[in-house]
């Protein structure tokens, strides 16, 4: 069950020699593509990349993190602001069965809705939210499937601005459009057989949960 590798998985930041076939990353990427997203709108792009010099300069976007390059393959995970351009999110509403034209332009026009109606800031904030969810579907497809994973966070973007002269360069590198934004890495690679296998330590169901009003315990 989903509950085992949700239990068992932990961040690996220690990997072999031994590369992770293409057809485990594409059942990687595939529970990437099956993720929850809101409204629909799927505002991501995934690029795997496997070369040895673009890696060492991923790790340099991830302010030195080592096992950045030393993974089998790095899947670099983007934001699609374009996702949220009139014609394109008009497009995704439309695409909901029952929905009225009416309600489509409606909806396109409430600010608590249409991120782009608050700005750029709220268009990076509602995707880097969206982008979320298929990294999390990669980690347990991962782990299912004997691959140790690390989700980096630590990177030089829009959102951190920092090492900009990097950032750049990756940007050319990948030849990513403006419309997307390196949000987080995921790390993919088979465990080191020496790696200790990490505690994972997490508040008590209870410190987390209420039932119905905040405080209230079952």
């Amino acid at each position: 069950m989903v509950l085992r590798e949700i239990a068992e998985r932990y961040c690996s930041r220690s990997f072999s020699n031994k590369e992770v076939p293409d057809e485990i990353i594409k059942d990687i990427l595939e529970a990437a593509r099956l993720a929850p997203s809101w409204v629909n709108t799927q505002p991501w792009h995934f690029i795997v990349v496997k070369d040895k010099r673009n890696k060492a300069l991923l790790s340099q976007l991830a302010h030195g993190q080592p096992h950045v390059e030393e993974a089998s393959a790095v899947i670099v995970c983007c934001g699609d602001k374009s996702a949220w351009e009139d014609e394109n999110f008009r497009k995704t509403l439309e695409s909901r069965k029952g929905i009225t034209p009416e309600r489509v332009e409606a909806l396109l026009k409430t600010r608590g809705f249409n991120p782009k109606l608050k700005g750029e800031d709220a268009i990076i904030y509602r995707t880097l939210e969206e982008i979320t969810y298929p990294v999390a579907y990669m980690t347990i497809e991962a782990e299912k499937n004997g691959v140790g994973a690390c989700v980096i966070g630590w990177i030089g973007n829009e959102l951190t601005e920092s090492v900009p002269e990097v950032y750049e360069l990756v940007k050319n590198t990948l030849n990513l459009p403006d419309n997307l934004i390196v949000m987080a890495l995921l790390a993919v690679g088979y465990k080191k057989e020496t790696q200790e296998k990490l505690e994972k330590i997490r508040k008590s169901f209870n410190e987390i949960v209420s039932w119905d009003f905040f405080g209230n315990k079952k």
